[in-house]
């Protein structure tokens, strides 16, 4: 009964997620969406069960969802015999494929978390983002390498991003090539996040201070 109610209520946040899709695929992410949500017949007690109604827990739950989505992907994949470096860049198209689908959308989101008041928001879903990434490549590190390779592959994603956001798909899988293979030369784990990091866009950088 219970998991019978958790796929209606997740059904339920996905009607509204795509209703809010398609508001700031045209306005972008405010406050105010809340409101044109109300105006496209979606209840306001809907948006404080599924949301407190707060436009940024929407923002949460969509990119849960693009986690749910890309595990879905892969897990119908079997990458279990690529090697690691082949598995983290065959995740990294996938999510980029994903997201190129509704580059719009994702493109307003990713640049409304970058406003500093937003930063927290972002970062706390970046996180998230790289660590399911790292679980679905079969990662078992701990200690050190734990938070190394996440912030490496953090680095990585979001220089990505910013790549297909501002140009297209195909210079972002050049992009994670190159940013791959320079980290992959690199014998140090604790010195190729700082590499990345060091040739990171100016807008990202503010990300991992």
């Amino acid at each position: 009964m219970k998991k019978q109610q958790n796929k209606i209520n997740i059904k339920k946040k996905l009607i509204i997620l795509e209703k809010t899709k398609t508001i700031v695929r045209n306005y972008g992410w405010s406050e105010k969406i809340l409101n044109k949500l109300i105006k496209q017949g979606v209840s306001k007690s809907d948006l404080v069960y599924f949301f407190n109604n707060n436009y940024k827990e929407i923002i949460n739950f969509s990119l849960e969802n693009l986690n749910s989505i890309l595990e879905d992907k892969i897990n119908k994949i079997n990458i279990i015999n690529f090697p690691i470096n082949k598995r983290i860049k065959l995740i990294l198209i996938n999510r980029m494929t994903i997201i190129n689908k509704d580059k719009i959308f994702f493109k307003k989101t990713f640049y409304h978390l970058l406003i500093p008041q937003n930063v927290k928001i972002m970062k706390k879903n970046l996180y998230k983002s790289v660590d399911s990434m790292w679980y679905l490549a079969g990662d078992n590190s701990v200690d050190f390498n734990f938070y190394t390779k996440r912030i490496t592959l953090a680095i990585i994603y979001t220089n990505a991003l910013f790549v297909l956001f501002n140009k297209d798909f195909q210079e972002a899988e050049v992009n994670i090539d190159k940013n791959l293979n320079r980290i992959s030369n690199i014998p140090k784990l604790k010195n190729r996040f700082s590499f990345i990091k060091d040739n990171l866009p100016i807008i990202l950088k503010g990300l991992f201070n």
